[in-house]
């Protein structure tokens, strides 16, 4: 039989492993992964903004393989251009491509901050679909590439009737609207949460989700982005590999390990009205 001080002394054993193990297990987050140099500083954000909100995505643990919507090897664990992987559902979700996947976490935002009445997208022809205007039960119809709106639904402001309205974005936009329709952003005025879209029938979009910058100003971004088919929104390696890239307005493009290049022309932001 144990004496008390055996006790005493496996429990304190104990505790602290239990306390390692949880440590260890942990998940980490995108603002968890380390500075490019030790003289960086992440740039300051608001505590309700995006890009905080873009620093709490959970990632999925180093190596991870990415998947698509169909459950599919899309990039396996070693790939060179993977830096981490987001650890947020895509199964079954075949519409989340690039520039859907975007709308997903600017969407999940808002709605999180309860804030989700701000949010509006485009359709084709330039409309916009405000989700306050589909929770009240108005629907779009479409005409070739006109669009005209009719209230013919019950009012439900439910994240099912949300996840709906989303669904229909996905099926009728394209990643170029969002090139189109919304204003450009000056380079020197960059920040988390903006995205790089590029218009043409092979367009795609990437977005900053961290942002640092050295003693000098100089800024490195983290940069994620889905694909197509749909798969889980990843990470991406600058072209040599690093975690963190460059950002230099002086260059046309971001050196992404992408076929499609991403330049500034293409800098983009969600906006909570029509630009």
């Amino acid at each position: 039989m144990q004496t008390n001080t055996e006790i005493s002394v496996i429990r304190a054993i104990v505790i602290p492993v239990c306390l390692l193990m949880s440590m260890a297990w942990a998940q980490e987050t995108v603002g968890s992964i380390g500075l490019p140099d030790t003289n960086f500083v992440r740039v300051p954000v608001d505590r309700d903004s995006f890009g905080n909100w873009l620093r709490h995505l959970p990632l999925k643990p180093a190596g991870s393989t990415v998947y698509d919507y169909r459950g599919r090897v899309h990039k396996e664990g070693k790939d060179e251009t993977v830096a981490a992987v987001v650890d947020i559902d895509i199964k079954g979700r075949r519409l989340e491509q690039c520039m859907d996947i975007l709308i997903r976490l600017y969407a999940q935002y808002l709605w999180d901050g309860k804030c989700s009445e701000d949010l509006i997208l485009p359709l084709p022809g330039g409309y916009w679909l405000a989700w306050k205007d589909w929770a009240e039960g108005t629907r779009p119809a479409f005409h070739g590439i006109d669009v005209s709106m009719k209230k013919s639904e019950q009012p439900d402001h439910s994240f099912s009737q949300y996840q709906n309205y989303l669904r229909l974005v996905y099926a009728e936009s394209h990643t170029q609207q969002f090139y189109y329709w919304y204003q450009p952003v000056p380079v020197q005025e960059v920040q988390i949460g903006d995205f790089f879209v590029i218009k043409g029938s092979k367009s795609h979009a990437v977005m900053i989700v961290d942002m640092a910058y050295g003693q000098d100003g100089q800024k490195y971004v983290l940069i994620g982005h889905g694909d197509t088919p749909a798969c889980q929104f990843y990470l991406l390696k600058s072209e040599d590999s690093r975690f963190w890239i460059r950002l230099d307005p002086n260059e046309e493009r971001l050196p992404l390990p992408l076929h499609r290049k991403m330049t500034w022309d293409g800098l983009r932001r969600f906006s909570d009205r029509r630009n």
